[in-house]
């Protein structure tokens, strides 16, 4: 049924025992009986109402046995507006927070305050107590903070902040350790990744900050722009602003940041000025204006497979062009403004550029367009390398209850507003207009899986049923919303982004803003509506391949790039070659390992990259290095292999990666021993044989001697590189000598000459 109550309502409660309906009206409360499963003629009868106060009653809350109501209001008692309220029911404790911050701790019924504190500066917009009533947590909207108030001890357990408003931009450190975002609310912020927390927060933007990086060489200086005109390096040892860039002749409002691979470049897109300007890091002085846009530049980025006096730049605007840029001209002189920002291409669209992102190795560029598509594109050849249709992947839904337009036709305007390519070049994540962020495979253009990134249905753009009704005017939510607040017409049509304020509701729309990919691969972080999203691998960051120390380890708890399975028909030497000689390293390792080939394997290690080493080893699952790579490295070092570095980066990257987890097994296999032997020595006479043989097995690295084995390949691996490090300490030794031979002969040398050149002095003095 439909009731009409004529007024604003603020607050609804039903009683514990479900008999009564509280319904908060103004300054009144009215107390209904429920509504019944039995058929009457009016479901909600009032029983009475209550009166009293003197403003709006916002929130009600009940006793435990429904005989009393609790009721927060507006009054203006104490100069300062009551904002929330929370209530203890077994403790009889109700905790109230103002507008300014503060927040009082009552006993109930004789209200004797207990504990009173300022946890923010701003008005407390949400408050809860645990089920002991020991914590106390309060929220603040304005702000984007929480806090954990622990009353007995009057300490504050946990403070955290986050951006109050939408999050624009987002990026890795290059150890991967950190994250940064920006946001609408001009703030910039350093998280840790594995706590969440944040690390610092600088807050010298006055505008919405519109980008940030990290060059790829330096995870101590974050760069962001703003709207407000500036660029700013930030340092990450001393937590300050150390360099401001900015356009000296006028003030321009920068939609897009990019810094090269060494850091001492930073470019920055206008968003009002349809150009791009270059700084120099190192001087803050602006080398050069990029000019030749005709429409806001929306995109750019800097090739990172070439630095030193060979510079390019790309970069996409609205005006559908992408554009490659020399920026140093090539020049040696980085200070020539004259030779700086020549152009090198121009390639033409059939709709707006809005992203742009280069692969690793510089060979290949992804550029997102507004029609939904994603074009690939080889800046040194100069021709298309092939296209993703994706606006079909970004699914349908309906933007906003009040929209004209079906879900289908709305979801042909959907664009990917950001995309970023995995380390290995072989996959590429978007984002955009949608709840759904797409994983696709480059080399087959093809979509690998969609992650639902929200099933909030307050925010528009979720919502994928929906009524025809919605479309008709007479049946439209603002028509019913008109009606209820007596309102003679319709609001005038607006902008969607940002909040409409001559709406009585509004909902925001679920987007994707950006998407960064782990340096180390093995996860992957969103900026969205609902704030920042980082999804990973299960071995994410430390490199633990399975599921359980008791447990047998799965396909799906192994790593990304490794096949943990035993050996098919397409595990063969030829096909492990063949993906080596076509790149596919990881592939190539994984083929080799499982076949167990002491020269395959040398062979692919030796042909990898030592860039991809990092890599690698943290995507290998622990059983393979446990039951293969330890002895395998082992044996290399020992004396059969020449290239000695090679194999000892190889160890240090395993170690590092999943030394952790070796000690975890160990420490898991002897209390599990201990446990089964004295539990086998406590089974009665009569138990079975197997029973006693099924509580002596722990699991993994246990069976059949496997984890003595592997400590024993330990041993032989420490064996081998004191062994390494005896011999280069041999070596230096002898270095060290033969270099003090040659100093002596040399300083015999000059001793001679300096004697014969005496004797003829002395020779010539006596003739003369």
């Amino acid at each position: 049924m439909r009731l009409n109550f004529k007024g604003v309502v603020l607050a609804v409660s039903f009683s514990p025992d479900g008999k009564f309906l509280a319904v908060a009206k103004g300054n009144n409360v009215m107390l209904f009986f429920a509504p019944s499963p039995n058929r009457q003629f009016n479901h909600l009868e009032l029983y009475r109402v209550f009166y009293g106060f003197t403003d709006n009653v916002t929130c009600i809350d009940w006793s435990r046995d429904s005989r009393y109501r609790y009721t927060n209001s507006n009054e203006v008692q104490i100069n300062d507006p009551v904002s929330a309220v929370a209530f203890h029911k077994d403790l009889k404790m109700l905790a109230t927070g103002f507008e300014s911050g503060l927040l009082l701790l009552h006993t109930f019924p004789d209200f004797i305050i207990i504990s009173e504190v300022n946890l923010f500066t701003n008005s407390i917009s949400s408050l809860t107590i645990n089920r002991n009533g020991d914590w106390i947590g309060a929220g603040s909207e304005l702000f984007g903070q929480i806090a954990v108030w622990e009353w007995r001890s009057q300490s504050c357990y946990l403070r955290a902040d986050s951006h109050s408003k939408e999050m624009t931009s987002l990026a890795y450190s290059p150890d991967g350790l950190h994250l940064v975002t920006g946001g609408y609310d001009n703030k910039v912020k350093v998280w840790r990744i594995s706590g969440g927390r944040c690390v610092v927060t600088f807050t010298e933007h006055t505008a919405g900050v519109t980008g940030v990086a990290f060059p790829a060489q330096n995870s101590k200086v974050v760069l962001s722009a703003s709207l407000d005109g500036t660029v700013r390096a930030h340092d990450l040892i001393r937590y300050r602003n150390f360099r401001t860039f900015t356009v000296p002749t006028r003030r321009v409002q920068f939609s897009s940041l990019a810094v090269d691979t060494r850091g001492s470049l930073v470019a920055a897109g206008g968003l009002d000025t349809f150009e791009a300007y270059v700084w120099s890091v190192k001087t803050g002085q602006l080398l050069t204006t990029l000019t030749g846009h005709t429409s806001p530049i929306s995109a750019l980025a800097f090739n990172p497979a070439i630095s030193g006096i060979d510079i390019e730049l790309a970069t996409v605007s609205w005006d559908c062009t992408l554009r490659l840029w020399d920026v140093t001209g090539n020049s040696t002189d980085e200070n020539n403004l004259s030779s700086m920002g020549l152009t090198k291409e121009v390639v033409n669209f059939s709709c707006d550029a809005l992203s742009v992102v280069y692969r690793a190795d510089g060979k290949q560029l992804a550029i997102s367009l507004l029609n939904g598509n994603i074009i690939f594109y080889d800046p040194n050849e100069g021709v298309e390398m092939g296209t993703i249709d994706g606006h079909r992947d970004l699914g349908v839904a309906q933007t906003g209850k009040e929209d004209l337009v079906t879900p289908r036709r709305a979801a042909e305007s959907k664009k990917f507003q950001t995309i970023a390519y995995s380390v290995d070049g072989e996959h590429l994540i978007a984002g955009g207009d949608s709840k759904y962020i797409c994983l696709y495979s480059v080399p087959d253009k093809l979509l690998i899986k969609r992650f639902e990134v929200t099933c909030n249905l307050s925010l528009a753009g979720v919502q994928e049923i929906h009524d025809r009704r919605n479309y008709l005017h007479r049946f439209s939510m603002e028509t019913m919303n008109a009606k209820e607040a007596q309102r003679p017409s319709l609001r005038i049509p607006s902008s969607i982004k940002g909040e409409d304020r001559s709406r009585r509701q509004w909902r925001p729309e679920v987007r994707v803003s950006a998407v960064e990919f782990s340096p180390t691969g093995d996860s992957f972080a969103t900026a969205t509506t609902e704030g920042i999203l980082v999804y990973s691998l299960p071995s994410a960051g430390t490199g633990y391949g399975i599921s359980s120390i008791f447990g047998t380890s799965s396909c799906s708890d192994s790593g990304w790039l490794f096949d943990t399975l035993g050996i098919d028909e397409q595990t063969t030497p030829s096909n492990a070659r063949s993906a080596l000689v076509q790149g596919r390293h990881a592939e190539a390792l994984d083929m080799a390992i499982r076949l167990q080939s002491h020269e395959l394997v040398e062979e692919v290690i030796e042909s990898i990259p030592v860039d991809q080493i990092d890599f690698l080893a943290r995507q290998l699952p622990i059983n393979q290095i446990a039951h293969y790579l330890i002895s395998f490295l082992a044996r290399q070092l020992s004396g059969r292999s020449r290239h000695v570095e090679l194999y000892v980066r190889w160890t240090h990257s395993l170690l590092r990666s999943h030394a952790l987890n070796l000690r975890r097994i160990a420490a898991n296999s002897a209390l599990s021993e201990c446990t089964n032997s004295k539990e086998s020595r406590n089974l009665p006479n009569n138990e079975s044989i197997d029973n006693k043989k099924e509580l002596c097995n722990p699991g993994f690295l246990t069976l059949q001697g496997e984890w003595a084995t592997c400590q024993a390949n330990l041993v032989r691996l420490q064996a081998s590189l004191n062994h390494v490090k005896s011999n280069i300490i041999k070596h230096c030794e002898n270095v060290d000598n033969l270099w003090n031979y040659y100093e002596s002969l040399f300083k015999l040398y000059h001793e001679k000459d300096d004697n014969n050149v005496q004797s003829e002095n002395i020779m010539e003095y006596s003739s003369s």
